[in-house]
């Protein structure tokens, strides 16, 4: 399966950072997670374009620099895809070592090399206090490509019960995903700085936020059917369209005085619709210039803090009438800041409406964080059914089913001048998968490619009304 992601298209989101180590989701919670970009290689084994994985094509190694909390031994689990199943791998440290055969990842992609599970291994590792060496051998590759690999997790045994406690806390403190079942689909529009006219000039962004048509907009997202939209706080740059002052504050000149995010919700909401925002986290981190979308001068403490006055301020203006979020680029953020306190984000994003639900996307790799409620999903185009309304094997397991495709624009419409992008598949594909994961209590969200002046394609308009008549009826 082909397609574009956001990190293919935010070329600012491509030059993380990455820690040497990484702690879990709490800090001190006892995990150790080492990233495939850290990695040293040998043999034949090379990072993949995305720099988010290591891939083999026959014998080698991936080695790296561990440093432990404590002596101890460690459970370990690898985040990997494999698809040609049986190669034989070995991990050692000093004197330990623990040996696997691949299996078979299982996930939504019909291409086995993109379904990406943290698979836990039999054996442990024994680390010292301090520097140790970690290596991951392919010794006996089986098939072309027998294996790719994104990370390697350690977990200290004595801290085993406190991140099971950890989870046990997140899973309880989730929020009911009916209402998104319910909604069965949605669209989504990368409305941003980037979006450009049919024709003619672009506006300043201030502009276009200004002249946005808020009735015109509602009533063409009735006409798709949807049951939720999600729509784009910020995306390759931090601009905002409403007066959010703790956005201003970080990113001055980028809010805009009216406040567009409040309109559409209240639209939305005495329409009858859901209304969840997109925010890309590392972009609206990065308050000083320099290359990556991370700022130097901002921590992990930082981090957190700016996401949490942020989303108070963010909660408290909309309340109930913001149903939900979507964060872009997690998997970076978790690398980039080792200690991260998610569970205090997570918190914030219930500021106004304890009943607000949350996805962190980690793209196709494993989520390792349990706080949130739904799977981010971002696929591309239709894979294959999901099995259950919580997923029970792949990336997102233990989470609520959702899928998010782009149907025409590839997220946005960023090309002066030229018609919308012609759809990707058919209104009869769309609505035959949607209504497959409908079936099974999973969700849908269609990301829509969307004018400068809030309209979208044609083609989009009418595949759309074809599926709102074959999952509607109307």
């Amino acid at each position: 399966m082909q397609f574009m992601t956001r990190r293919q298209f935010t070329t600012t989101a491509a030059g993380v950072c990455a820690a040497s180590s990484a702690f879990s989701v709490e800090k001190g919670a006892g995990i150790l997670r080492e990233y495939a970009r850290d990695a040293r290689l040998q043999g034949s084994v090379a990072l993949d374009g995305s720099k988010t994985s290591v891939s083999w094509t026959g014998p080698g190694s991936a080695e790296w620099s561990v440093e432990a909390p404590k002596d101890g031994e460690y459970e370990v689990a690898l985040g990997y895809a494999c698809g040609e199943p049986g190669s034989q791998v070995e991990l050692k440290s000093g004197e330990s070592s623990v040996t696997t055969v691949t299996r078979p990842t299982a996930g939504v992609f019909q291409d086995p090399r993109l379904n990406f599970e943290l698979i836990r291994l039999d054996g442990r590792l024994k680390l010292r206090r301090g520097s140790n060496t970690l290596a991951v051998n392919l010794t006996t590759p089986n098939g072309k490509q027998p294996l790719r690999l994104s990370s390697v997790e350690l977990t200290a045994t004595t801290d085993r019960k406190n991140v099971a406690a950890e989870q046990q806390k997140a899973r309880a403190a989730r929020s009911s995903t009916d209402w998104f079942v319910k909604s069965a689909y949605g669209v989504m529009f990368h409305w941003t700085a980037q979006s450009k006219p049919r024709h003619g000039a672009a506006k300043p962004y201030a502009d276009a936020v200004r002249d946005f048509p808020v009735e015109s907009f509602i009533k063409m997202v009735r006409d798709t059917g949807a049951g939720h939209v999600l729509f784009t706080l910020n995306h390759a740059v931090p601009h905002c369209p409403a007066p959010i002052q703790s956005w201003e504050k970080y990113h001055p000149g980028m809010t805009t005085q009216r406040d567009l995010i409040g309109e559409l919700a209240d639209g939305l909401n005495q329409a009858g619709l859901r209304f969840l925002l997109y925010i890309n986290s590392p972009t609206f981190a990065k308050i000083t210039e320099g290359p990556g979308p991370f700022s130097a001068n901002v921590d992990a403490k930082r981090y957190v803090d700016m996401h949490r006055e942020i989303l108070d301020e963010i909660g408290h203006r909309y309340a109930r009438k913001l149903d939900g979020y979507w964060f872009d680029s997690w998997y970076q953020a978790f690398q980039r800041y080792p200690d991260i306190r998610q569970d205090l984000v997570f918190q914030a994003c219930k500021v106004g409406n304890p009943d607000r639900i949350t996805a962190f996307n980690f793209w196709i790799l494993p989520c390792v964080t349990p706080w949130q409620e739904y799977w981010a999903g971002e696929i591309g185009s239709p894979g294959l059914p999901p099995a259950s309304r919580l997923i029970e094997r792949g990336a997102g397991a233990g989470l609520q089913s959702h899928f998010l495709l782009f149907l025409d624009a590839p997220w946005v419409h960023s090309k002066p001048e030229t018609e919308m992008e012609a759809p990707h598949f058919s209104a009869d594909r769309l609505g035959d998968y949607i209504q497959e994961c409908k079936n099974r209590q999973a969700v849908v969200t269609v990301n829509l490619g969307i004018y400068q002046d809030g309209t979208i394609g044609p083609q989009a308009a009418e595949c759309m009304a074809q599926v709102r008549r074959k999952i509607r009826g109307a």
